[in-house]
């Protein structure tokens, strides 16, 4: 009975995605977090995230599920390495100055206590003057 039922289940999952990536955890820890909270049209947003993510589960459009967690994980890196860089400033403030090309915006950091220092930048090549 018991490999009967495991068997129907294997025959149902057979082609579909069938993972909890990182963008179902999201929806599903967003959810569990939504549905604690008093108010009730959240818990109407906590139900149809947990639906979104039984439907990425269960779904057989494989390559779409995982494009979809590849865009999410592009965009999660991309918040983290910009707090990664501001803990990085933070840290290192005593021994490094860091200010933005005038032109392009880039971040550049220069050490501290040089005085007047000519500064190239390294995306756009721009050459400025700075006090550090």
């Amino acid at each position: 009975m018991k490999q009967n039922w495991k068997l129907k289940l294997m025959k149902f999952m057979k082609g579909r995605y069938g993972h909890l990536d990182a963008l179902g955890k999201l929806l599903l820890v967003t959810a569990i977090i939504l549905l604690f909270l008093p108010l009730k049209f959240l818990s109407w947003i906590a139900y149809i995230l947990i639906i979104v993510a039984y439907y990425r589960f269960f779904s057989k459009r494989i390559y779409v599920r995982s494009n979809e967690n590849q865009k999410y994980l592009a965009l999660r890196n991309k918040v983290l390495a910009r707090f990664r860089n501001k803990k990085e400033a933070f840290t290192n403030r005593k021994e490094y100055v860091y200010f933005r090309c005038p032109e392009c915006k880039q971040q550049i950091r220069a050490p501290r206590g040089r005085g007047k220092i000519k500064v190239r930048c390294t995306k756009c090549h721009h050459q400025f003057v700075k006090k550090v």
